[in-house]
């Protein structure tokens, strides 16, 4: 019930290989299918419904039909984000590219923007972010308050020195937003088999998840194979000095709204190995929406 409870609150139903990944105890597919079909007698029974192999709280039939539209939706984000993905690579020190803003497979809004998840080489973060930023620019790509729809949003970078991501939960508190957003995760560009060393790097994961599992790069979803090591090395030899200077330039112009918090907690990281620039992280809001949910159910969390 904790499960469906917290993707209702982005109107997700879940089928029940969804439920049993995501719930947070040790247990086979098959346990998890004779509590879903007992009859509504059961705890389940009367609070949660289930219909054509959705299951959703009871009242919520109608959000079938929204993860039916989203799955169009971001069937068409992805494949901007994989052809953009394909100019990325051109930028070599990209080590993995994922698309971020997802809570349940193929659940992106119609209005919603397209967040990228990108690792970079180590000491490379800034010149990393200096020419994607550059790139999304010169294609009219970056996104507007007023214009947010399929644009691509930079906000999440790290080096491959820090993929453990443990470190940006919610401080003091549950994150559940940032587990199922990490979970979520969609590799779309994978160079040297970063992800699975990225998911390596938290394997803690599992403590919340136990009986979820990594995916591979879906070939349909994949921007294609890096340039040669020599390409590398010629680009890193005309611009690889230029790491600390692209630095100070970006840090000189950024927002005062980032300025302002940067570093006083997970929301808003700026260092050599981190740039996470989520000024509007609503995390806490949804913690404290499923709390709400969660007491309106009866579930002790």
């Amino acid at each position: 019930m904790e499960t469906i409870a917290f993707f209702d609150l982005f109107s997700y139903p879940l089928t029940a290989f969804e439920i049993w990944k995501y719930i947070n105890i040790k247990s086979e597919l098959g346990e998890v299918l004779e509590v879903l079909e007992k009859p509504a007698s059961v705890p389940l029974g009367g609070t949660t419904a289930g219909k054509d192999g959705f299951y959703f709280l009871a009242g919520r039939a109608e959000i079938m039909r929204e993860r039916m539209a989203r799955y169009n939706y971001t069937d068409k984000k992805f494949n901007r984000a994989i052809l953009l993905s394909r100019i990325f690579k051109f930028i070599p020190w990209i080590k993995m590219v994922a698309v971020g803003n997802i809570i349940g497979a193929h659940n992106l809004k119609k209005e919603s923007d397209i967040d990228l998840f990108i690792i970079t080489e180590k000491n490379r973060i800034w010149l990393t972010r200096f020419f994607c930023v550059l790139i999304t620019k010169t294609l009219g790509l970056r996104p507007k308050p007023e214009e947010a729809r399929d644009k691509i949003c930079l906000s999440f970078f790290i080096s491959e020195e820090a993929m453990n991501l443990e470190k940006l939960m919610l401080a003091g508190g549950r994150d559940t937003y940032f587990i199922y957003w990490l979970a979520g995760l969609v590799p779309i560009y994978d160079k040297d088999d970063i992800y699975n060393k990225f998911i390596k790097a938290n394997v803690w994961l599992k403590n919340y998840l136990p009986n979820w599992m990594a995916g591979e790069v879906n070939y349909r979803r994949d921007a294609g194979k890096s340039f040669s090591r020599f390409y590398r090395d010629v680009v890193d030899m005309f611009f690889g000095g230029l790491e600390r200077r692209i630095k100070e330039i970006q840090l000189e112009i950024m927002p005062r709204q980032i300025k302002d918090i940067m570093n006083m907690d997970s929301r808003v990281v700026v260092d050599d190995r981190t740039i996470k620039l989520h000024v509007n992280d609503r995390r806490e809001e949804y913690e404290n929406k499923f709390r709400i949910k969660n007491k309106e159910l009866r579930i002790n969390l």
